[in-house]
């Protein structure tokens, strides 16, 4: 039998609490190795694929304010993660080495999301609150 949702909570109530759960699931996770989920973000968008400075605050905007990746980027380039060659930053060893350990982390991470949401129930929710955006948008 499905367990049926609390009506004395709204949508938006779980759409917060949701966002908010998983936030604080990675922040605990990424502070178990001194480490911020911005640091993930930046380390993990240039392992993907080196790139300027510029762009990669302006693909991780939806996240941060530009100032914030540069920020990080100065913390990560102090530790000797970050390097920068005509312009281009790119992961060093040691970048590529957080990175992974990191990547180790948001697989846990997303570990317990999976136990909570079997892979249907997953594709379904994100299916349907990609639906109520689409539904929301400004016409």
């Amino acid at each position: 039998m499905t367990k049926q949702p609390d009506p004395a909570r709204p949508l938006g109530w779980w759409l917060k609490e949701a966002d908010a759960r998983l936030d604080d699931a990675f922040d605990r996770a990424f502070a178990t190795v001194g480490r911020t989920r911005r640091e993930w973000q930046v380390l993990n968008t240039l392992a993907a694929r080196p790139t300027a400075r510029d762009d990669l605050a302006a693909a991780l905007s939806a996240f941060s304010p530009p100032g914030e990746v540069h920020a990080v980027l100065d913390v990560l380039t102090a530790r000797g993660e970050v390097t920068a060659t005509d312009g281009t930053l790119g992961l060093t060893a040691a970048g590529a080495g957080a990175q992974a350990q990191l990547a180790s982390l948001v697989a846990q991470v997303r570990q317990r999301v999976g136990a909570a949401l079997p892979p249907d129930d997953y594709v379904t929710l994100v299916g349907l609150l990609e639906r109520l955006v689409e539904g929301l948008r400004e016409p």
